[in-house]
């Protein structure tokens, strides 16, 4: 994480006080430096540029007579912040800045925040992140158990905006996804099967491509959008040598006959297009309608689609029992991979879409 800011500090020091000396009790405040001046060993710990003391001779302190002092430093913070990619891009990040003494231990210098340790008139909105809250701690450490230091946790958390990669990362891939299942539509005689195959891999691998670039590096977390390019980028991979066993079968003109085990697998792909169109009929038969004529009329029709259906399975049941050809096949190849493979991209695009959204609403909440 990285931003620009200044810490405002302040503390007591009760030797620098003129306030009962009526000499210079109207002198309000001098100025000074740390050159002259005492102030905190303060550095930032997990810092990942700079891990040097707090200090710079040109902010000048300001000296309240009553013995209180106002420093401010500005600085470029860059500090370390552990990534959760669990959601990207509709994740929720927290960083956080901490703050420890070098030389003091917490009996000697007790850190302490203001009632309102984050003043964001400066702020300015971030094209990337949003910001969503802060949150502040502080805790007790031991370096060589010997002194205990105070750490003080300023912890911000900000939310990404996923319009862009929505836009330009995610629903492409979900076409390309989607574009992977129509390989078994292509005709075989078309001869671009293969063609059209590799055409949708390259694609698919480009947005991969794009995705890990704007993808924080770490393994410690799995992205659940990288989990569903894995998948299917595994099933366009299979479906490369499913259409090469499929063109295969159907450019095949010798007279050998078709091996039991693939007339058995074949049957199988069968029973399982008939009975999944079976049942996307009847669920689009069976609506009920409040009008009971029209729920009369839609039973009529049920029944005798149902009827029709039955019909064309025990006609099919008759014709199972001749041995298929090589071209019916590759046929029902097609028609039975085209089914599963876009049954399989609607479950994974919709479990996908709808762990990210409740992940988002969940834990991209405003703190603030």
């Amino acid at each position: 994480m990285s931003m620009t800011g200044y810490f405002q500090l302040s503390w007591d020091e009760e030797r620098l006080a003129w306030d009962a000396d009526p000499t210079y009790n109207s002198i309000r405040y001098i100025f000074s430096t740390s050159e002259y001046t005492w102030r905190p060993t303060l550095f930032i710990a997990n810092s990942v540029g700079d891990l040097g003391i707090i200090d710079d001779d040109v902010n000048m302190m300001r000296i309240l007579k009553e013995g209180k002092v106002n420093w401010a430093q500005m600085r470029m913070i860059t500090t370390h912040c552990e990534s959760d990619i669990t959601y990207y891009p509709f994740d929720t990040q927290k960083c956080s800045i901490v703050l420890s003494t070098w030389s003091y231990s917490n009996s000697e210098v007790t850190i302490l925040f203001d009632n309102n340790p984050v003043v964001m008139d400066f702020f300015s909105e971030n094209g990337e992140w949003v910001y969503a809250g802060y949150g502040t701690s502080v805790y007790t450490e031991y370096r060589g158990d010997i002194f205990p230091f105070d750490m003080a946790k300023l912890e911000f958390k900000f939310v990404r905006r996923p319009g862009f990669m929505v836009m330009n990362i995610i629903l492409p891939v979900i076409g390309v996804a989607i574009l992977t299942s129509f390989v078994f539509k292509v005709a075989v005689d078309s001869g671009e099967k293969i063609g059209y195959c590799l055409t949708v891999m390259l694609a698919y691998a480009v947005y991969l491509t794009l995705v890990a670039d704007n993808m924080p590096t770490t393994s410690v977390n799995i992205s659940i959008l990288s989990l569903y390019n894995l998948m299917v980028l595994i099933a366009g991979i299979l479906s490369i040598p499913i259409t090469l066993f499929i063109l295969r079968c159907h450019h095949n003109v010798s007279n050998d006959p078709v091996p039991k085990w693939l007339l058995s697998t074949t049957y199988c792909f069968q029973k399982f297009l008939r009975k999944f169109l079976r049942i996307s009929v009847c669920c689009c038969c069976r609506k009920k309608d409040k009008i009971s004529t029209e729920v009369n009329i839609l039973k009529s029709k049920t029944v005798s689609i149902i009827d029709v259906i039955e019909n064309e399975a025990y006609k099919m049941k008759q014709d199972d029992k001749q041995e298929l050809a090589w071209s019916e096949i590759s046929r029902i190849w097609d028609d039975f991979f085209f089914t599963v493979y876009m049954i399989f991209v609607i479950v994974i695009t919709t479990i996908m879409m709808a762990t990210l959204l409740i992940g988002y609403c969940v834990y991209g909440q405003d703190e603030s």
